[in-house]
């Protein structure tokens, strides 16, 4: 067992995610049809991802 805490799902999101494909937060905003805000928030661990987004 380790004592690590699990990555926040902002860090996979942006490390995983948009790095690897080259995408900005205004572009996956465009994509999942929101706000770019709403993208920025989950981005900064601001927001939890819900099932509808």
């Amino acid at each position: 067992m380790t004592k690590r805490k699990p990555a926040p799902v902002s860090e996979i999101l942006v490390e995983e995610f948009m790095k690897s494909m080259g995408l900005t937060q205004g572009a996956l905003a465009e994509a999942m049809g929101v706000q770019r805000k709403h993208v920025n928030e989950l981005c900064n661990n601001r927001r939890n991802i819900t099932a509808a987004t």
